[in-house]
């Protein structure tokens, strides 16, 4: 008994401490930041920069095949929400919650506002022969398929040279097969991706693509 008597009087001081939780920031103070956050410019700001990086690379690849006594058949690919369209009004709508068939009801509109900076990096690509795929995790439905598409061009997209959308059976709990495979799908017809573009980091891993440039998101995260 002697021996138990210091693990039980050292059992019974922690009764009294003070214990201090690592207590999550409140999350109507998080929704808060997140508005700030859009409504100062700083999301802007950083879209703008990350499509100008993206911008100054595909420059370079364009002119170093250009000097290619072959040169390569270059291709970009996009993802599209938040990414080229933006559904941020009707994430502030929800709060940033609701569920999933609220958000593919509001796509299905086909009114999502275009992404300014990526639409000129599009325009860029376009100008300069580069070939661009749109692959988005939407679900392939004739119907979002088509407010996809009415989308797209409303919003000053055309000419693209593809669209993949995630088949209705997959079934992987991530994004990065169905993307990376789609990708290596592109190659496969003879292309080089020269870049991916995304706000998602399952938008861009997975290889077959030179390079990612993660657009920021901090509304929603896909695996």
């Amino acid at each position: 008994m002697k021996a138990l008597r210091p693990i039980a009087l050292a059992f019974l001081s922690l009764l009294f401490l003070n214990v201090t939780f690592a207590e999550p920031d409140n999350l109507e103070t998080v929704k808060q930041e997140l508005i700030a956050y859009h409504d100062s410019g700083k999301y802007a700001a950083e879209l703008a920069d990350v499509d100008e990086d993206a911008k100054a690379y595909l420059m370079k690849r364009i002119n170093k095949n250009n000097r290619l006594s072959t040169p390569q058949k270059l291709a970009v690919v996009f993802d599209i929400d938040e990414t080229v369209l933006s559904s941020y009004s009707e994430m502030l709508k929800l709060r940033f919650g609701g569920e999933f068939h609220q958000f593919m009801e509001y796509i299905a509109q086909g009114n999502e506002p275009v992404i300014q900076p990526s639409l000129a990096l599009y325009n860029s690509a376009k100008a300069n022969g580069v070939t661009v795929f749109f692959v988005t995790g939407r679900p392939d439905s004739a119907r979002l398929r088509n407010a996809t598409v009415k989308n797209l061009k409303a919003a000053g997209f055309a000419n693209w040279d593809g669209l993949y959308l995630k088949p209705t059976d997959y079934k992987d709990s991530s994004a990065i097969p169905y993307k990376s495979a789609t990708r290596k799908e592109i190659e496969a017809k003879g292309y080089t991706v020269v870049e991916s573009i995304g706000d998602q980091r399952s938008d861009l891993e997975g290889g077959y693509a030179e390079k990612g440039f993660k657009l920021p998101n901090p509304y929603y995260y896909i695996a």
